[in-house]
């Protein structure tokens, strides 16, 4: 059995529950070597193509599988199934999300204030539901009278297409890195957008920053650095994965962090003064007190989780989370 049978088992198997797996790994196994068999005695194949004729032979995984699972692709009826799931979940992707954006942005430029973030998702939400209910109207009525098109021919599915068989080690780092990659850009982003104003007062977004713009002189340009080295460390765990030379250095990374902040805090020069002028007339003395100790609180729990979370992680022999539940991390790697 080569890699691409193995692909073919790991497509066909893997939205199965845990406990249906192995049986259906097995039987699809002894399936696609007489598949293989046959059409190599029959001389349908030679030996070298016998195993992609095979796999082509046999179809869509994800329709196979359907045949052996008792769980039926079912729209109206599973012709299309697998079309209209590709396609739904490739507009539910991002048609939402670019609806919503866009309206936020009209309702900022229109002197919008936080209202706007309700209403974004309120119309991301409802175009979400009329993507899902128009599409699958449409499909319901090519299902009714519609051609009996073969499945595998509309989806123009090929064993190239196969999805690559995942790491033993670390399943989802990429994914651990893309997301990683993406927030540290939000925060570095959110640093600089926020030196032009992100307070609305009486209903209108005035030009008052966030933070102290004295700040600029040291501890802002340190801050962007240090999100910088995060970048590289995520892409250096992304390389190597965790030990505990790593986990050492995601403990500095996140002290380095924390001690700066809560100390700028402390001494009052974290935010701008133009702000604080805004915000204080709302609040009593024991709400500043209160947002105080949370503020504090949250920089400290956030980056001590994250530097017990990569200790935990080291302590496992790498992997990519700390909760134990199934796709959360790898098992450790075992050594012959």
């Amino acid at each position: 059995m080569t890699e691409l049978t193995d692909r073919y088992l790991f497509a066909a198997t893997r939205s199965l529950p845990a406990s249906q797996r192995d049986d259906l790994s097995r039987d699809l196994a002894e399936r696609v070597a007489d598949t293989i068999e046959a059409r190599i005695d029959s001389g349908a194949s030679t030996p070298e193509t016998a195993e992609r004729d095979a796999l082509v032979e046999l179809g869509h995984p994800a329709s196979l599988a359907a045949t052996y699972s008792d769980r039926p692709l079912m729209l109206i009826g599973p012709r299309y199934f697998l079309i209209w799931k590709r396609l739904l979940l490739f507009l539910e992707s991002f048609v939402p999300a670019t609806v919503a954006a866009a309206t936020a942005l009209g309702l900022v430029i229109a002197g919008g204030g936080w209202e706007v973030i309700g209403s974004s998702i309120g119309i991301g939400i409802t175009v979400a539901v009329h993507l899902a209910f128009w599409t699958t109207l449409v499909f319901a009525l090519i299902e009714r009278y519609g051609t009996g098109t073969d499945v595998d021919e509309t989806l123009g599915w090929t064993p190239e297409q196969l999805p690559q068989l995942p790491e033993l080690r670390r399943p989802h780092r990429r994914m651990d890195l893309i997301a990683t990659l993406v927030w540290l850009a939000i925060a570095a982003g959110f640093l600089v957008w926020q030196q032009f104003g992100i307070v609305w007062a009486d209903g209108e977004r005035t030009s008052v920053p966030l933070l102290a713009p004295d700040l600029w002189s040291f501890w802002l340009p340190y801050l962007l650095a240090l999100i910088a080295l995060e970048a590289a460390f995520a892409v250096w765990i992304y390389r190597s994965d965790w030990n505990w030379a790593n986990a050492l250095v995601n403990v500095a990374l996140n002290a380095a962090f924390a001690i700066p902040v809560v100390w700028l805090f402390v001494e009052g020069r974290l935010f701008s003064p133009e702000f604080l002028a805004v915000v204080e007339p709302l609040l009593d003395s024991d709400a500043e007190w209160v947002l105080s100790v949370l503020f504090v609180a949250g920089v400290v729990a956030f980056s001590a989780w994250d530097a017990v979370d990569g200790i935990v992680k080291a302590a496992r022999g790498g992997g990519r989370g700390t909760l134990d539940f199934p796709g959360n991390r790898s098992p450790r790697r075992t050594e012959l």
